[in-house]
């Protein structure tokens, strides 16, 4: 296991790319080409900081694109070796704007998927507007404040995402905003969760 540091808003993590980040990888490029703003959230951002959990999924939360560039995004996204395998990626758009999710995987696999979803709330956006850059291998991503990370998952509070805030928690406690997390902790009513965290 190589090192993991937050500098400068920069998430540098020090070993070889794994099958998820391969896949944030090449999803991030045909992204890129339609210059759309995304981020990428919840477990995976804890698996990328060394957190040594499974999942079978990567969610990714995008700008609000047009009915023409979701068309054509599903298209690359053919053309680049994807298919949907709950849906159709013809059915993107819709799905997104129904406030649905889309799972984005490559051909002749179900997982490890894309979960995409369009930015639907205030903390949805906060994710978009301060993302971290996380460089693995000489690529990178972008992905969730790890603030909102902690205090979201506080909120969400199974099992998993509570392990998930005190593996970030810990981590990078040096590094954290103590405002902002307490903002995002006031924000998603989880005070009484966050003192167990800060316990823990």
């Amino acid at each position: 296991m190589g090192g993991i540091e937050l500098r400068n808003g920069t998430l540098v993590i020090d070993r070889d790319p794994n099958r998820l980040d391969e896949l944030a990888f090449e999803f991030s490029h045909i992204l890129r080409r339609f210059d759309s703003k995304h981020v990428y959230i919840a477990g995976y951002v804890s698996i990328l900081a060394g957190r040594a959990r499974s999942t079978e999924d990567i969610d990714v939360l995008i700008e609000r694109i047009d009915e023409e560039t979701a068309e054509k995004l599903a298209t690359a996204l053919d053309e680049s070796g994807f298919w949907g395998p709950a849906m159709p990626l013809t059915s993107l758009y819709e799905m997104l704007k129904n406030g649905d999710n889309i799972w984005v995987a490559p051909k002749d696999q179900i997982t490890p998927h894309l979960e995409l979803k369009f930015t639907r709330d205030e903390f949805d956006r906060a994710s978009l507007e301060n993302a971290l850059t996380a460089r693995i291998g000489g690529e990178a991503i972008p992905v969730g404040p790890f603030e909102l990370q902690i205090a979201y998952k506080l909120h969400l509070g199974a099992q998993k995402d509570i392990e998930d805030a005190v593996h970030l928690y810990t981590l990078f406690e040096e590094s954290l905003s103590v405002s902002r997390l307490e903002e995002w902790v006031g924000r998603l009513d989880v005070e009484d969760e966050y003192e167990r965290l800060k316990r823990a």
